[in-house]
């Protein structure tokens, strides 16, 4: 599996590198459709990083022994991520990117029943329960991009459904399938409260979709729906961390982890929050900032760390000065660029005219990140021996 973390680190650098453009754009200098190019950044980011970076834990979980329908089923999907990538700056949602985005929604299908065929032959587990429905979260998933394509194909791109379909998407895929895989490493085979983990996260994932609803001023007892489940995920999470410890394999590795876990209770905070009228009053004056810096949050901060984390304690990527530096400057990129956005958000709410000159800035620290991520894919190729513990 070392040719296929490389390749999902390429991906990763492609992805930041289009997200450093897109910064570029926002300061003023023109490029591209920056629509279109949005779509590729988000497509990349998902699939080519997060979702690869979710098939490799899955597969070192499974201990699978036949190991050709995965891989055969990797590389068909980066055939997929490859597709998207040349296809969305050009087009948007267009035939080339619809068929390949189609491509990789039937190789999501093919890994949830790979990963029903792997737990039907073992015992179960609290992990093979997390793991299941994982997958049937990933497959709810893919409603949303067929709602898309519905959606368009009857100009209703400029309703409230249009943008549902895309948080319906985003939801069930980050706080259902990623997070769930995250969740079945962590509780392991046999922990103690592994069990009221699950059910505390499994009762919450759907109702706590109501929270992407919010903004279309939906009647009030979305708001306490929405509350209960945002206050589940806490208490599972404050569970996990009592009953599991974060250490890892050196000092580094669990600091990576521990300021992934970091940004998750963050996440956790902010959701509890925005199921409240008065934040989401908030987050409806600041969707360009509030809203990209929650996302960039759970993607960079909790699962861009944590799947660096995995990596270097499986030792699936030499730990060395240069792969050092580079994730220094990648949650240094993190920080900056989060406290910019979250601020900048806090400063419109509070009609305070500072930071004029903000995406220049934003752009600027937002650099180190593809710079961080780049150092890491390099290093990555080292020629030193690596033990490949998923082989």
């Amino acid at each position: 599996m070392k040719a296929q973390i490389k390749i999902s680190l390429i991906f990763l650098t492609l992805a930041a590198s289009i997200g450093l453009i897109l910064r570029l754009m926002q300061a003023g200098i023109p490029m591209m459709n920056y629509k279109y190019l949005l779509h590729t950044h988000s497509h990349v980011a998902l699939i080519g990083w997060v979702y690869n970076g979710a098939f490799i834990i899955i597969y070192n979980l499974l201990q699978v022994e036949n190991r050709k329908p995965f891989n055969r089923l990797f590389w068909i999907t980066q055939i997929s991520i490859v597709g998207m990538l040349l296809s969305f700056p050009f087009q948007g949602y267009g035939a080339i990117s619809i068929t390949f985005s189609t491509l990789y929604v039937f190789c999501s299908y093919y890994l949830v029943a790979l990963i029903f065929k792997q737990t039907r032959e073992k015992p179960k587990t609290t992990q093979s329960r997390f793991l299941r429905w994982g997958g049937i979260y990933l497959i709810a998933s893919s409603i949303g991009p067929y709602a898309l394509g519905y959606f368009m194909a009857n100009d209703m791109g400029d309703t409230i459904w249009y943008n549902l379909s895309i948080y319906w998407f985003l939801h069930f895929l980050y706080n259902g399938f990623f997070v769930f895989v995250v969740f079945a490493y962590f509780v392991g085979a046999n922990l103690s409260k592994g069990k009221n983990i699950f059910i505390l996260m499994n009762a919450s994932l759907i109702p706590l979709f109501g929270l992407s609803t919010l903004w279309t001023d939906p009647l009030a007892f979305m708001y306490y729906l929405s509350g209960i489940a945002a206050l589940l995920q806490i208490i599972a999470f404050v569970v996990l961390l009592k009953d599991k410890s974060v250490s890892q394999a050196n000092s580094f590795t669990s600091w990576l982890l521990r300021l992934s876990l970091i940004a998750y209770g963050f996440k956790l905070v902010f959701q509890l929050a925005g199921s409240t009228n008065s934040i989401q009053a908030f987050i409806n004056d600041t969707v360009p900032y509030s809203v990209i810096g929650f996302i960039h949050l759970v993607m960079l901060g909790f699962f861009t760390l944590f799947l660096l984390s995995y990596l270097f304690n499986n030792e699936l990527i030499r730990l060395s000065r240069l792969s050092k530096l580079g994730s220094r400057l990648l949650i240094i990129g993190i920080v900056l660029s989060e406290g910019l956005l979250f601020g900048k958000a806090a400063l419109i709410q509070l009609s305070i005219p500072w930071l004029t000159d903000f995406f220049p800035t934003l752009t600027a620290v937002s650099s180190l990140m593809p710079i961080g991520i780049l150092l890491l894919t390099i290093s990555s190729f080292s020629t030193r021996t690596i033990p490949d513990r998923l082989e």
